[in-house]
């Protein structure tokens, strides 16, 4: 585990995902020499965030199309952090959207330094990237109309469901789906705003 994450949990405890190679390192021990990450970050003067752009209430714009939000927050605290330990308050700050499908390699690939979103800390994950204490507990839900009929993962048989794209919960259904011969119509959307307006619109049933 790199020490950026064993610092960030005894100093904030947010889930923050970062590479597993040790390119990340700490941002609570000033004394220790910067390297990796932390030593991009200051030699560039720039950190790259990656946020959601409508993961209510995590991280979503507001009418001003702003990420606010839940994770938000405690990527601000992330960012104070590296600002102390980098010396440098006037960091600049870099935001770039990011999706479920992408997060993961764009963490890998440098192309952001860190996120703090709703990435599940799973195994298969865990051996791509390292996670920090999680913020969140998460469960799989089903989200139907009233009228629907719905009322547990055995009446989705036969009928179209919508899901995120590139999320655990994807990766769940399309196992139950095969497990249980539900015979399901899987839509993978972008986010959770289209996942619901696919609901709405009536072109999933769940």
């Amino acid at each position: 585990m790199s020490t950026l994450v064993k610092q960030v949990k005894a100093v904030i405890n947010i889930a923050v995902a970062g590479i597993l190679s040790g390119s990340l390192v700490s941002v609570a021990g000033a004394q220790e020499p910067l390297d990796g990450t932390l030593k991009k970050i200051k030699d560039d003067g720039v950190v790259v965030v990656g946020y959601r752009e409508a993961s209510i209430p995590f991280s979503y714009y507001d009418s001003n199309q702003k990420p606010v939000g839940y994770s938000m927050d405690f990527t601000q605290l992330i960012l104070d952090k590296i600002k102390a330990v980098t010396a440098n308050p006037d960091l600049k700050v870099r935001m770039i959207p990011i999706t479920s499908q992408n997060r993961i390699s764009l963490l890998q690939n440098g192309t952001i330094d860190f996120e703090c979103t709703t990435t599940t800390n799973n195994e298969s994950r865990g051996k791509q990237v390292t996670f920090s204490n999680s913020i969140f507990q998460v469960g799989t839900r089903l989200l139907a109309k009233k009228d629907s009929g719905i009322k547990d993962f055995a009446d989705l048989k036969d009928q179209t469901v919508v899901v995120g794209a590139g999320t655990t919960s994807e990766i769940l259904l399309r196992k139950l789906n095969v497990e249980k011969k539900l015979g399901m119509r899987i839509i993978s959307a972008k986010d959770h705003s289209e996942s619901f307006l696919t609901l709405s619109t009536g072109r999933a049933k769940a």
